[in-house]
């Protein structure tokens, strides 16, 4: 669906935001505004990377740009869909899915309309719409930290199966938004050699994207190898927990061979020591109480348990 976004004041640049595209809204952006199957084919594909593309025959400056998406119930980590902006002279179209809507539906708010209003020009709007966009990183960066510290406090008690789950979740998450902010400012430091006409203030709109991106990608970073170290210690700590379980199972098992030995022998039908009265299975009992002693004393004294 594609609608025509309105100002509090008189802006001489117009905003097109088209959801879900349809292949009526493809023929109508060919028919009305002149664009060409090349660039409606870039703005449909929802696997597009982020990029910066010039059509000379339109004078169309295409950008897709990243941004995360969050967990649902079918997918437990985060993801990252593109969002398309469509420069074609003083209009702007922004194409987005359901997804990454709330992108959009942000600026419908009656303060950030007066804020979009502002803009001396169409590039200065773009540059608002993407240093918005790359604050949601920030967010989401904010949001498994919270839940990374959560498992980190887990650590000194049991942590079980379910916690690993969730952290994997957080290392697949991180992953997919390193991918994303990087390729973002990839395309962001393309525009220094595109054919967009930056006013001064919107190329220090620019200039402000880039820093929110590169804190973006910094915080990713570090969360990524906090996440990695967390991961680590827990994998070390049930793999020592693991062992500590097999050396006490292995030296009772060794201990417990006395009793079996000595039962064995005098379980035999043949003349053996000390077995001619009925009072001779206590002295047996005293040998291997006494062995077993000093074998647990002899384990101890070595540091097997």
């Amino acid at each position: 669906m594609i609608k025509q976004q309105t100002f509090p004041k008189k802006t001489k640049y117009k905003w097109f935001d088209i959801s879900n595209l349809s292949e009526q809204d493809s023929n109508k952006l060919q028919d009305e505004f002149n664009l060409t199957p090349d660039i409606i084919s870039y703005i449909s594909d929802r696997h597009e990377r982020p990029h910066y593309d010039y059509d000379v025959h339109t004078k169309s400056h295409l950008l897709v740009y990243d941004v995360p998406i969050w967990p649902t119930n079918s997918i437990k980590h985060f993801t990252a869909h593109p969002i398309t902006f469509l420069v074609v002279g003083e209009n702007i179209f922004t194409f987005h899915t359901e997804s990454t809507s709330y992108i959009f539906d942000e600026f419908n708010d009656r303060r950030m309309r007066d804020r979009l209003a502002e803009a001396s020009d169409v590039t200065e709007l773009l540059m608002i719409f993407l240093l918005y966009s790359s604050q949601y990183f920030q967010r989401a960066v904010t949001q498994l930290d919270v839940e990374r510290n959560g498992l980190d406090q887990k650590l000194s008690d049991e942590i079980d199966n379910k916690d690993l789950v969730e952290l994997s979740n957080i290392e697949k998450s991180l992953v997919y938004l390193s991918s994303s902010i990087q390729t973002d400012l990839m395309m962001l430091h393309s525009l220094d050699h595109s054919q967009l006409e930056f006013t001064k203030t919107a190329r220090e709109r620019l200039d402000d994207v880039l820093i929110e991106s590169n804190q973006s990608a910094e915080m990713v970073q570090i969360s990524h190898q906090v996440t990695k170290t967390l991961a680590a210690t827990s994998n070390n700590m049930m793999n020592n927990n693991l062992n500590d379980t097999m050396k006490f199972l292995t030296v009772w098992s060794i201990v417990l061979t006395i009793p079996t030995i000595l039962t064995g022998f005098y379980g035999m039908n043949v003349a053996l020591p000390i077995a001619h009265s009925s009072f001779d299975w206590i002295i047996v009992v005293i040998i291997m109480v006494v062995l077993m002693g000093w074998l647990v004393i002899l384990m101890r004294k070595h540091h097997f348990f």
